[in-house]
């Protein structure tokens, strides 16, 4: 009984001391897909549904201390940050992508938030088909998301060292 005591206070003092090392800093990563496009148009504006779901982002991103936001070239991407943007006083950092080849623009993209914003919380719009790369440029793994919903926030968390997702819903959800 006595050994086992001195076992276990040697493991909680190892953990003590091993916690004193761990990163404090957490880059946090707010990942959603542009909100609701009025047309197909290459350069659609937002539907009224989307304009009330990026007033739905301002409500679940202004307080969590985004420090930048990034978007792409499109009305639509830019229109869904504009109003977390003005409320936080935080500049929109476009960064182009093209649609038709979107290849390493997740790895890039990631590359240049860990980079310039490590420890922060950013904010991420993207679209259906660049979301997949992001996440996986962030984690660094190829990630299971399904179809990326409107209505989808996904949250990249590398507190650990080893990055974590998590899906999660805001605004007002279709068919619900």
């Amino acid at each position: 009984m006595k050994a086992a005591t001195h076992v276990l206070v040697f493991l909680l003092a190892v953990g003590t001391v091993s916690c004193s090392h761990i990163r404090t800093s957490s880059t946090i990563v707010l990942i959603v897909r542009h909100a609701e496009k009025a047309s197909d148009a290459e350069d659609s504006p937002l539907t009224q549904a989307g304009r009330q779901r990026a007033q739905a982002l301002v409500h679940v991103a202004a307080d969590a201390g985004v420090r930048a936001i990034y978007s792409t070239q499109f009305k639509r991407s830019r229109d869904t940050v504009e109003p977390l943007a003005e409320r936080l006083g935080v500049a929109i950092t476009e960064v182009p992508v093209d649609l038709q080849r979107p290849g390493d623009y997740g790895k890039l993209l990631a590359r240049e938030i860990m980079e310039k914003h490590s420890g922060q919380t950013v904010v991420v719009v993207g679209h259906g088909n660049t979301i997949p790369s992001i996440v996986e440029g962030l984690t660094g793994r190829a990630v299971s998301l399904g179809d990326i919903a409107y209505s989808d926030l996904l949250v990249v968390n590398d507190s650990s060292g080893l990055a974590k997702v998590t899906k999660a819903q805001y605004g007002v959800c279709a068919g619900g």
